[in-house]
């Protein structure tokens, strides 16, 4: 990653969240279970009629209202009837997953809905067409039932292609190593998935079918679970070209049961549950290295009396919910973004009315919750001493992937030490900064390395080390969402914080 001159600086609020994607806000699981969020406040629904242990699916249409929803077997209209020619998917509910509901690029009127079924059975993975301009706008099934990959385990996912348009949905196959990542276009659905055989065979008992898998909101990231292995598997995942890569295994404690999984929305933070013991576990994908980022499990609550915790799901309030099985309550960690028990664990904080709560919430397209950024101008570096101020380098560039210092940088950074030799009161701060490409550990690496080269060429040239700190943030403090090329690179940055005790 090139780090090259920005000429401003922009100040970022991580406390708010920009959702507006209505089409997450009805939720119906469990038995006969539902929740609606208006105005970012979920209350219970009862007006379900789906009864499901574990997979389900909810579609809404941009302004909020319900279009139908699905246990991965039959599809339900807004009226809670069965379409016509919705029964007979091929999901099912005790799926984990079950399906996943994708609205075809550039058209309001068809989505598909992916199926997969249970246990690694010959059934796979495949999908299904509703056209919502059929039965008086209710909806209708057209194709049904086309195979796509088998066999497969209950995991699916989905998440927007780089370009913002196309859609990826990715499943893993049972028995084997192997990622499948299938493309939905404007055209319909590619029928060759791009295949990535990297990670663990997934194999052994029906158990190790069983378990979530999610991408980041950002698409730059996988997390699934194993149940029987108790682990979680953390990958990357290129959202231009479907491939998925550099894996690394998260170890729970046998018997755990491990069950859920969810990024928070700005994707520095994983959260799983173990779902025998009642707990969900915080990890910090910024940790550092794989060790570091192990360490970093936090046990943020628990359910009251040990009862099971399914699902982790994040919904457009940027909250994450949980089920607590077998009780009339949904759970939410409630500032899922910050470290620790900061997160804000709650076991009650939706009553679903008479309704009860199993293992699964509804599966939806990641790319829906991902958070956007406040842009603010402030300042950049020129050539005086602006104290109390974040200031990045405005000419200054790396070796590509590297923490080598270019020579043409050496003007800039030349000006910067030249204050700090004028006023020895002055310390210095210098954070990097990358953007959300490729692994998250190795961002966070490249950008602790390219701080801390920049510290070392002031103090080579004969500034106190005593004065100067230096950190890396990788990539979880962007300026702009990581959207396009432009964008990544003004969160390619190193910033200078001068300051006096």
């Amino acid at each position: 990653m090139k780090l090259l001159a920005i000429l401003i600086v922009f100040f970022f609020s991580f406390s708010k969240i920009a959702f507006a994607q209505l089409e997450t806000s009805i939720w119906y699981f469990g038995e006969k279970a539902g929740i609606i969020f208006k105005n970012n406040v979920p209350s219970e629904l009862t007006n379900s009629v789906l009864a499901t242990e574990e997979g389900c699916a909810t579609m809404s249409n941009e302004k909020g209202k319900l279009l139908f929803y699905t246990d991965g077997i039959t599809v339900w209209n807004t009226k809670h009837l069965p379409m016509p020619n919705g029964v007979g998917l091929k999901g099912d509910p005790s799926s984990t997953q079950s399906g996943v509901i994708i609205q075809k690029p550039k058209n309001k009127n068809i989505y598909y809905v992916f199926t997969v079924t249970k246990e690694g059975r010959a059934d796979g993975f495949q999908y299904s067409s509703v056209d919502m301009t059929l039965d008086n706008g209710l909806g209708d099934v057209r194709e049904k039932n086309v195979m796509l990959k088998t066999p497969v385990t209950e995991k699916i996912t989905a998440v927007k292609h780089r370009n913002g348009v196309d859609m990826w949905v990715i499943v893993h196959e049972w028995k084997s190593d192997a990622f499948w990542s299938f493309l939905v276009t404007a055209q319909g659905v590619t029928k060759e998935g791009v295949e990535s055989k990297v990670g663990s065979v997934h194999k052994g008992s029906f158990f190790n079918t069983q378990g979530y898998m999610k991408t980041s909101p950002d698409g730059t990231n996988i997390a699934l679970i194993q149940e029987e292995s108790c682990t979680i598997e953390v990958l990357d995942f290129d959202d231009e070209t479907g491939k998925v890569s550099n894996p690394f295994v998260i170890p729970l404690k046998r018997g755990s049961f491990p069950y859920g999984v969810e990024f928070s929305p700005s994707g520095s933070l994983l959260y799983a549950t173990a779902a025998q013991f009642g707990e969900v576990y915080q990890f910090n994908l910024h940790a550092g290295s794989v060790k570091d980022i192990i360490a970093s499990k936090v046990v943020v609550g628990n359910s009251p009396n040990k009862e099971w915790i399914g699902a982790l799901q994040v919904a457009l309030d940027g909250k994450i919910y949980f089920p607590i099985y077998g009780t009339s309550f949904l759970g939410a960690i409630n500032k899922p973004n910050e470290l620790g028990k900061q997160c804000g664990f709650k076991a009650h904080v939706v009553l679903l009315a008479d309704r009860i709560a199993r293992l699964g919430l509804p599966t939806f397209t990641q790319s829906y919750f991902t958070q956007a950024i406040v842009e603010k101008q402030l300042s950049y570096f020129s050539n005086k001493a602006e104290l109390n101020k974040i200031l990045v380098l405005q000419n200054l560039s790396f070796e590509t992937g590297k923490a080598e210092i270019r020579a043409i940088s050496h003007t800039e950074l030349n000006k910067v030490y030249e204050i700090l030799k004028a006023d020895p009161a002055i310390k210095i701060e210098v954070t990097g900064h990358t953007d959300n490409i490729g692994n998250k550990t190795t961002n966070f690496t490249l950008s602790s390395e390219r701080a801390e080269a920049v510290a070392a060429y002031f103090v080579a040239k004969g500034l106190d080390p005593a004065r100067i700190s230096s950190k890396g943030m990788g990539s979880s403090r962007p300026v702009r969402n990581n959207v396009n090329e432009q964008s990544r690179q003004m969160n390619r940055r190193v910033e200078l914080l001068l300051r006096k005790e």
